[in-house]
């Protein structure tokens, strides 16, 4: 059983019924109690909603206009940050509700739940991209900081790029809610961006969760996807962002005292 204190949030359509009572199976089989948080309907968003959408700032560094299932996405994460921050929740896990998990889950998330006093403020359980899973350099591979029953915790230098299931302390969660106030990317690409938000990426590998896969993506095609052409100034400004993004972790690596060496090359 998973620490009493510890707050499971599971972020789901209410109208996907099939993956509310996949979730449901799959809690109950851990003996873990969540609360299932209404997402963001991307088919239903409001003018409120969308006045937090910054399409000018998403073309500079997203590229593309965000979709609006990659806009409800976010939206239905940030509620979980407000939770966290408004209740004062030490730490909460959250989840989406298209996951599987190994054995190594629960033991994982119990051992991260019991540490007295972490070094982290998120620890992503899943990740999207292959170089990060099984990493073939020591800037992909990162540095083990911790042992965990099956693997062991790391501290990347470079992006994670998963936001299926997470533990979040209330801190990162605060800082969330002001520098992710206005959206401008998709989510998990804005956990990413440690050296903006100061949360450094830490992973538990071997990954102990995946996407289901007998479900698709509720996101759909993502909005670099689905552009159609990119402008030469477009394309202009992509490479302006990407050489000022690598300037920055530079000037980052070089005053954090947390940051890797691997964040100077």
């Amino acid at each position: 059983m998973v620490a009493q204190s510890l707050k499971i949030f599971v972020i789901s359509l209410e109208r996907a019924a099939d993956r509310r009572r996949h979730m449901e199976r799959l809690l109950e089989g851990l003996g873990m109690e969540a609360e299932f948080i209404p997402a963001v309907d991307g088919r239903a968003l409001t003018a409120s909603q969308r006045a937090r959408y910054d399409a000018r700032r998403a073309r500079w560094h997203y590229r593309a206009e965000m979709t609006d299932s990659e806009i409800a996405c976010y939206l239905s994460h940030y509620r979980c940050y407000e939770r966290i921050a408004n209740e004062g929740l030490p730490m909460a896990l959250i989840l989406e509700d298209d996951i599987a998990v190994g054995p190594q889950f629960l033991p994982v998330v119990q051992a991260l739940a019991a540490q007295a006093e972490p070094q982290w403020s998120v620890v992503r359980l899943q990740t999207q991209r292959t170089r990060v899973s099984t990493p073939k350099s020591a800037k992909d591979a990162g540095a083990a900081v911790g042992d965990l029953p099956g693997g062991g915790l790391f501290r990347l230098g470079t992006h994670v790029l998963g936001g299926c299931a997470y533990l979040m302390r209330k801190e990162a969660a605060e800082t969330m809610l002001s520098y992710g106030l206005r959206i401008v990317r998709p989510i998990d690409q804005t956990l990413d961006r440690y050296w903006e938000n100061g949360i450094l990426p830490y992973v538990v590998r071997p990954f102990p969760v995946w996407q289901h896969p007998d479900f698709g993506s509720q996101i759909g095609s993502r909005g670099r996807e689905v552009r159609t052409t990119e402008r030469r100034s477009d394309a202009f400004r992509g490479r302006l962002v990407r050489s000022l993004d690598g300037l920055n972790k530079r000037l980052f690596a070089a005053t954090d005292t947390r940051a890797l060496p691997a964040l100077r090359r």
